[in-house]
């Protein structure tokens, strides 16, 4: 909406509510903070333990490792998930850690999430695949939620589909909880947003049914944080 639309609709609401426009409003200051008590006094090492801890109370699998060691950690996950096939992001990060080699190695069948092909077949592929591996921006110790970048090469698809879901995420990207999460995306805000901003929080789970959790029904039922450290 242009900005003589915005203005010419924000004045015909005004008039039908009998009153002129309202400019200048400050948001309220609050006092206290109640949920404050969560993470004070916690350093950065606090609260990547407060960040683990709250995953694995979510049956979400944390391994903590170098990044010259990210290959072993994606070792004990093909151990134990026994996948042969992955679709991840096109994303420099994970180009950087050398994922498209690694995966070679192990003769796992893969793929990068490409726009420049047809979409429908990308996301019939992504369908049938067995993992998703993408990388967070941020990770919040209080709930254990990592939040994604979404778009271009960094499919959301890719984090919704497959029913194994691996993430990697520097450590240094943790923060105490949404306040600063939001307080990032609002910096990014010039730069252009993403097309989507995506908070994961463990698997997949409902209790919907019949009023047992069952994992997986809206996407991936296990999901692996690798924990870059440094």
């Amino acid at each position: 909406m242009a900005a003589k639309e915005r203005e010419e609709f924000l004045n015909r609401i005004a008039g039908k509510l009998g009153r002129a426009r309202r400019s200048g409003v400050k948001p309220p200051r609050w006092d206290t903070k109640p949920y404050a008590h969560l993470h004070q006094g916690l350093d950065h090492e606090g609260l990547v333990q407060q960040f683990i801890g709250n995953l694995r109370t979510l049956q979400t699998e944390v391994l903590r490792v170098s990044p010259e060691d990210a290959g072993q950690a994606l070792d004990r996950i093909f151990e134990s998930a026994s996948v042969r096939s992955v679709v991840y992001w096109d994303d420099e990060r994970l180009h950087a850690i050398g994922l498209s080699r690694l995966l070679d190695e192990k003769g796992v069948v893969h793929r990068a999430w490409d726009t420049a092909v047809d979409e429908q077949e990308l996301r019939n592929y992504t369908a049938g695949v067995e993992m998703g591996i993408a990388y967070a921006e941020l990770g919040l110790s209080e709930t254990g939620s990592v939040m994604l970048w979404n778009g271009g090469g960094r499919g959301r698809l890719v984090s919704l589909l497959p029913p194994v879901f691996v993430v990697f995420l520097s450590e240094k990207t943790i923060v105490p909880r949404l306040t600063e999460a939001a307080e990032y995306i609002r910096e990014k805000v010039p730069a252009r947003l993403p097309a989507c901003v995506n908070f994961i929080t463990g698997p997949s789970r409902t209790g919907d049914i019949e009023m047992d959790l069952a994992f997986g029904v809206h996407g991936p039922g296990k999901v692996y944080v690798i924990l870059l450290k440094g």
